[in-house]
């Protein structure tokens, strides 16, 4: 446990709120999987793939793999293929209640152009976070090559 909380304390800042968003977004798959599950909803693969892509980013962040870009932008991708289950979105709701609050009551045209707004720019922020995984995680130590290795074994 204290090797978790030492790798999460390295990470920059802004990993930190993408490893946060997605523990939060596995806490929805998983309650959504789990009403699945004893209700024999039709969306249990679906919620279950969500909660593994999550639960995914999550680990590899704490490994300080590189590589969790990949799983953000096809997190981000499937979420606007099939339910909108994109990292932001609940801060993106809170926003729009906010907004809901100054605005009163929507129009019909108001709530279509909000709807493609949302979905705009959450996928935006998905592939923004996946940048932002690609660019803040360190890069890997370069390995030494099979020819300097192979000479050390041979000198010894």
């Amino acid at each position: 446990m204290e090797k978790l909380i030492v790798r999460f304390t390295e990470l920059n800042i802004w990993v930190k709120v993408i490893v946060g968003f997605c523990l939060f977004g596995a806490f929805v798959n998983l309650f959504l999987v789990a009403r699945d599950i004893s209700s024999g909803g039709i969306l249990l693969r679906l919620h279950a793939g969500f909660l593994v892509l999550y639960l995914a980013q999550v680990v590899f962040a704490l490994l300080h793999e590189r590589a969790v870009c990949v799983l953000a932008a096809l997190q981000g991708v499937l979420a606007l293929l099939t339910n909108a289950d994109f990292t932001f979105v609940p801060l993106m709701r809170v926003i729009s209640g906010w907004m809901y609050a100054l605005m009163g009551q929507p129009s019909v045209e108001m709530m279509a152009v909000y709807k493609y707004v949302f979905i705009s720019l959450a996928f935006t922020m998905q592939m923004l976070s996946a940048y932002a995984l690609f660019s803040l995680l360190p890069k890997p130590a370069k390995k030494e090559s099979a020819a300097k290795t192979a000479e050390v074994v041979l000198e010894d």
